[in-house]
């Protein structure tokens, strides 16, 4: 029997941080042997978490996760703390899994390089539900016949980038499927309370109107694309993903 992969999750005490260390948890091929928290460093992650079966002490930096000895960093904090994190754990020989958005070119550009540098992996995916990977590939397709395009995003008031990744993401695949500029795609942004994270692509042509929507209520939705993506990275030292699909079993292979 194969070896269970050793995780290690940053962000592990936040709202989407808890639902994907849940879901390391339970998953019968994986570790959680590291959680990083900044603001609860020393605190007990099983007490945090409300399951005292957890027992992880939370720590703060990427040093110390190391003496686990993680073999994959999963990420979803904010860009600006996540950046050295990820450049530290891709420099011992870690594979990341990062569904932090809010990064520059530059820095999205660096990470792929250091990746390269070291035979690691790296998945950056603006969005790990597979309903939004799926809403990427109807909106490829429509958008070949319905060129007039504009995307609506909406988020919980506390999120921090504006687009949204996922949209911005979003405007980018419609503006090669229609030959344009990303930035001739209009992208609207909402931030409010009660919202959790929705996205519509609405197409215009005469006398019909196609909407494209995905709603995520639950944090729980991103858990399945995360763990498609532990368990999918081995399989590509070197690489630096961005696609969702590119990391999704294929037929012949189970489900996540």
């Amino acid at each position: 029997m194969a070896e269970p992969i050793r995780v290690a999750l940053a962000g592990a005490t936040g709202r989407t941080g808890r639902e994907v260390g849940r879901a390391i948890v339970a998953a019968p091929d994986m570790v959680l042997v590291a959680a990083l928290a900044r603001s609860h460093a020393g605190e007990h992650l099983g007490a945090l978490w409300g399951d005292e079966a957890v027992d992880l002490t939370v720590v703060d930096t990427v040093g110390e996760a190391a003496t686990q000895y993680p073999t994959v960093m999963v990420d979803f904090t904010e860009p600006d703390s996540a950046y050295p994190r990820l450049l530290d754990a891709v420099d011992r020989g870690w594979s990341i899994v990062v569904g932090t958005t809010g990064f520059s070119r530059e820095q999205r550009s660096e990470l792929a390089r250091r990746t390269a540098a070291h035979g690691v992996a790296a998945a950056l995916i603006a969005n790990f539900s597979v309903g939004a990977w799926l809403s990427e590939r109807l909106a490829e397709e429509a958008a070949r016949f319905f060129p007039d395009v504009e995307v609506l995003e909406a988020h919980h008031a506390t999120k921090r980038d504006r687009p949204s990744g996922t949209a911005l993401r979003m405007a980018s695949l419609l503006a090669a499927a229609t030959r344009r500029d990303p930035d001739a795609i209009p992208v609207h942004s909402m931030r409010l309370p009660g919202l959790v994270a929705h996205q519509t692509v609405v197409f215009g042509a005469a006398g019909q109107v196609l909407t494209i929507r995905h709603d995520v209520h639950d944090r729980s939705a991103y858990a399945a694309g995360v763990l498609a993506a532990i368990r999918r990275l081995p399989s590509l030292g070197g690489r630096f993903v961005e696609n969702l699909g590119d990391l999704m079993p294929t037929a012949k292979e189970p489900a996540p």
